[in-house]
């Protein structure tokens, strides 16, 4: 009889465990988001990053709560050794960083134009060594699979990374590199390469969450 009050108590617990409600209500799903194929993602992807901006988010699960995220300009998408492949560029003095080196995955994150204020303000100035960002900026993070999303993006690609380097000085052009990296400074940007694995749009049809394609 013990046995059978034992096995009850468990089962119940299981069905209500926080952390099964809440990985049902991170799921991109779940927020409105779908599935499409890489060769489908919508806008022009260098007026996107560079006058929009974009999240890049590395680390671990929602669950286990080390993840990091940035504000980004530089970067882009295309193909290498027949994958689809994002691009990132990434300065060893940030904590992203130090995630981006020991994680596997990264994801990027891309809003509507009313959303530049937390892009630049929040995730774009603090750190996450000190600050919570994500409790600051409010945003919710979704667990796409393979890393970190946000339900206030309107696409999130995921990658994962299968190239790193960093950019040498030899190979900088004079004039970027003076603009760029002045004073002396060693500090060059690390690359990383990263597979598209799966991307997410969100479904909405609503003109601001579509914006950040067509604006």
């Amino acid at each position: 009889m013990k046995k059978m009050i034992l096995w009850a108590v468990c089962s119940l617990s299981a069905i209500c465990s926080p952390g099964k409600v809440a990985a049902a209500e991170n799921d991109p799903a779940a927020s409105g988001f779908e599935q499409i194929s890489p060769k489908e993602i919508p806008g022009n992807i260098i007026r996107m990053i560079d006058d929009h901006w974009m999240l890049i988010t590395a680390g671990d699960s929602i669950q286990k709560g080390a993840f990091n995220t940035m504000t980004a300009s530089w970067g882009g998408l295309g193909v290498l050794w027949g994958k689809p492949v994002s691009f990132i560029f990434v300065r060893n003095e940030r904590y992203t960083y130090q995630l981006l080196e020991k994680s596997s995955y990264y994801t990027l994150s891309f809003c509507a134009p009313k959303y530049r204020p937390v892009l630049k303000d929040i995730f774009g100035t603090l750190s996450g060594r000190d600050k919570d960002k994500v409790k600051l900026s409010g945003f919710t993070p979704l667990d796409t699979g393979f890393g970190v999303g946000y339900a206030e993006a309107s696409l999130i690609l995921c990658c994962r990374k299968i190239y790193g380097d960093k950019i040498a000085e030899e190979n900088a052009a004079e004039s970027e590199r003076k603009e760029w990296y002045f004073n002396g400074s060693k500090d060059y940007h690390k690359m990383y390469i990263g597979e598209i694995l799966s991307v997410w749009i969100k479904r909405s049809a609503m003109p601001d969450d579509r914006s950040v394609f067509t604006d």
